[in-house]
């Protein structure tokens, strides 16, 4: 690799070094992502960034796969409007968490009384249930 092709990468604070070869095959499978999405996934609408993707399931559940963590100031964590239901994951395999994770985590909040949630985060496989009125009291449910 040759001086200079070093970039900046803001939120780690820290440089880091890609070939041309790797940073163009990311951005094939970017774009591949992208197309797969409008074909096969017409219910999801993928993010500006490509780094988060969305789905109502109703007028009072979102499911949110990302790549980074849901916070307060870009979504309603307390469920006054909806309750988010986060997945965490790579970007590189949304299609595989949307084919295989979600309908496990569906079939789990149809068994929950989601009423009393105000946010739910699912990492690895458990399903992490936050209490309305309580910042970390929660229920944790395992998902096969």
């Amino acid at each position: 690799m040759s001086w200079g092709n070093g970039r900046w990468n803001a939120y780690r604070h820290r440089h880091y070094n890609l070939s041309k070869t790797k940073a163009k095959d990311y951005a094939e499978a970017m774009e591949e992502l992208e197309k797969t999405f409008e074909t096969d996934y017409p219910d999801w609408e993928l993010s500006g960034r490509m780094d988060s993707c969305y789905m109502w399931l109703n007028d009072d559940i979102q499911i949110r796969i990302s790549n980074h963590s849901a916070d307060n100031q870009y979504h309603d964590l307390e469920g006054e409007l909806y309750l988010l239901v986060n997945i965490k994951g790579s970007k590189l395999k949304f299609t595989e968490i949307i084919d295989k994770k979600v309908p496990k985590v569906k079939k789990a909040l149809d068994n929950m009384d989601i009423d009393k949630y105000r946010f739910i985060n699912v990492v690895g496989n458990n399903i992490n249930a936050f209490y309305k009125g309580y910042k970390t009291k929660k229920d944790v449910v395992k998902i096969d």
